[in-house]
């Protein structure tokens, strides 16, 4: 299906109790349906919301991550680090990317576009390990948190999460954020060490440790919006 040239993909979901609109970066349209509502209605709903669909498309054209468009960058921000990666893609007999002080080189077979964003993932995660796992230590052994062990990926759906072990995992992802919004995620997971849930004792706890934690959290829930279509990309996504 195809809404003003834009893929639609329609999925249902057992959770839904009402119909969800979601533009995709560089790939398209997803509606999730209840099992209620029948697919024949798409039309008339996508119709329904047309100013909202189109202002989005106008949002990722801006950025260049329309559907459609290449999401591979050029250059690669990384606001925690307050460091610029100039990207260089040439064509090779295999997928590689090669990091060095001038930036990063990505040798592609041709067409293979996902395979450079997969490159730049798994790098974002190397990079990740090397300073948010430290980062996250410290400021563990400075508020006397006990944690075991500190992971860095490329999760797809949240910041980061803390699990019954006392495991803290950090979103790769995070990088792209201010030092002052990192902290605030890595003092959420560490409150979780005694607050298992996200109850007034959670909460009071992490207004303790970072008084700005309202502000900051409402800016986390914009940030992941912006973060570049690449990081993003899953396996099996065939439109990158």
């Amino acid at each position: 299906m195809h809404w003003q040239s834009i893929p639609v993909t329609v999925t249902r979901s057992l959770r839904a109790r009402k119909v969800w609109l979601k533009m995709r970066s560089c790939q398209g349209i997803e509606v999730v349906l209840p099992y209620r509502v029948s697919a024949s209605e798409v039309p008339s709903i996508l119709e329904r919301h047309r100013a909202w669909l189109l202002e989005r498309l106008s949002e990722l054209t801006d950025r260049g991550e329309a559907p459609g468009q290449n999401p591979l960058p050029d250059e690669v921000r990384l606001d925690f680090l307050d460091r610029r990666f100039p990207v260089r893609y040439e064509e090779g007999s295999r997928a590689e990317l090669h990091a060095g002080e001038q930036g990063l080189s990505v040798f592609l077979p041709s067409g293979k576009v996902g395979a450079g964003a997969t490159l730049l993932q798994m790098w974002l995660v190397d990079l990740g390990k090397t300073h948010l796992i430290p980062f996250c230590r410290e400021l563990a052994a400075h508020h006397d948190v006990p944690i075991g062990g500190v992971q860095v990926r490329n999760q797809g759906g949240r910041w980061g999460s803390c699990s019954a072990r006392l495991t803290i995992s950090l979103n790769a992802k995070l990088l792209f954020l201010s030092a002052p919004l990192v902290r605030n995620v890595v003092l959420h997971e560490l409150c979780h060490v005694a607050h298992r849930n996200h109850g007034p004792a959670f909460k009071a706890a992490l207004r303790t440790l970072d008084p700005l934690t309202d502000a900051h959290e409402g800016q986390m829930r914009k940030a992941w919006e912006n973060l570049p279509a690449w990081t993003k990309w899953r396996r099996g996504d065939g439109t990158v």
